[in-house]
C-alpha cells in the first residue's frame, strides 16, 4: 500500500487551473505553501478534483493569484509498482552482489528513481549495473533511471548493486529502499512501494550455502556470492565453498 501524503500545486493561469510538477518521476511535489487543506480519504482521482474545486475557492475568496498546497492522505493506494531486494551474503572484507528487482501489479513504468539507506560502517557502495548512480552520502546511493523507457518497464531485476562488506562483518544488515517513485510513459506518476533487504555474513558451512553458489553459477540464481571477488560466480567460487564445507576455510 501507498503511505504518506501526495502533495499537488494549484496556481492561477489565465483564469484556469493547473497542476505544476517538479520532474515527471517525483509524487513530492515542492512548492512554497500558501495554504494547506487536507482532504477525505478516498480514490486519488476523485481526491485530486475536490482539491482542484478548494484551490478555486481559496483564490477566488483571496482574489490572488498567490500559490497554494493541497497535501492528499494516500494511506490506501494499492502500489502498482514495487521495487525490493532479495539481498544477499558474503565473506567479512569481500564484495556482494544485491539485485534490485521491479513487480508490477498495474501500469509499467517508463522511469524509476529510489535511495538504498544502508549502514556505512558495515557495509561501502562500489558500483551498479542497469541504473544511474549517484552517491548522496557515506550511507545513501540513489539509483535512477537515465532516458525514460516509453515502451515501459517489465517485471524483473533493473540493477545489480556491489558492496563490499567491513572487515568486520559479523552479523547481519539492512539495506533499507527508501523514496521510491515512478512514472508512467506520459509522466505520471506511479504509486510505487519499497521492500528491504538483508545482507548477511556467509559461514560457508552448510549444504544450502554451496547449493546457492551452485545456482548461482548456473544462472538459476542472482550472482550474489562472488568469492574470490574476480566479477564473476563460477565454478571456482563452487569449488570453495565445497572446501570450506569440507572443514577448510572461506579465503
Amino acid at each position: 500500500m501507498g503511505h504518506g501524503w501526495t502533495r499537488i500545486k494549484i496556481e492561477s493561469v489565465a483564469g484556469s487551473f493547473r497542476e505544476a510538477k517538479r520532474s515527471p518521476i517525483s509524487r513530492n511535489f515542492q512548492f512554497a505553501e500558501k495554504r494547506r487543506c487536507v482532504l477525505p480519504h478516498r480514490d486519488l482521482r476523485y481526491r485530486i478534483l475536490i482539491a482542484f474545486a478548494l484551490a478555486g475557492a481559496v483564490l477566488a475568496q483571496q482574489g490572488t493569484a498567490d500559490a497554494i498546497v493541497v497535501k492528499i492522505p494516500s494511506a490506501g493506494i494499492p502500489s502498482t509498482v514495487t521495487l525490493s531486494t532479495s539481498g544477499g551474503t558474503a565473506l567479512p572484507g569481500q564484495q556482494v552482489t544485491i539485485p534490485i528487482a521491479l513487480s508490477l501489479s498495474g501500469g509499467a513504468p517508463a522511469s524509476l528513481q529510489l535511495d538504498l539507506s544502508f549502514d556505512p560502517t558495515l557495509l561501502t557502495f562500489v558500483s551498479a549495473t542497469g541504473l544511474s548512480a549517484s552517491v548522496v552520502s557515506t550511507g545513501d546511493v540513489r539509483l535512477s533511471t537515465g532516458a525514460p523507457n516509453l515502451s515501459g518497464m517489465a517485471n524483473g531485476v533493473v540493477s545489480n548493486v556491489t558492496f563490499t562488506l567491513a572487515a568486520s562483518f559479523s552479523a547481519s544488515t539492512t539495506v533499507n529502499l527508501v523514496r521510491c517513485m515512478s512514472a508512467d510513459p506520459a509522466g505520471n506518476p506511479l504509486s510505487t512501494g519499497c521492500l528491504a533487504g538483508t545482507v548477511g555474513p556467509l559461514t560457508c558451512a552448510t549444504l544450502a550455502d554451496i547449493q546457492s553458489i551452485v545456482n548461482q553459477a548456473l544462472g538459476i540464481a542472482p550472482p550474489t556470492n562472488d568469492m574470490n571477488s574476480d566479477g564473476v560466480v563460477n565454478v571456482i567460487d563452487v569449488q570453495m565453498a565445497i572446501a570450506a564445507a569440507l572443514g577448510g576455510t572461506c579465503k
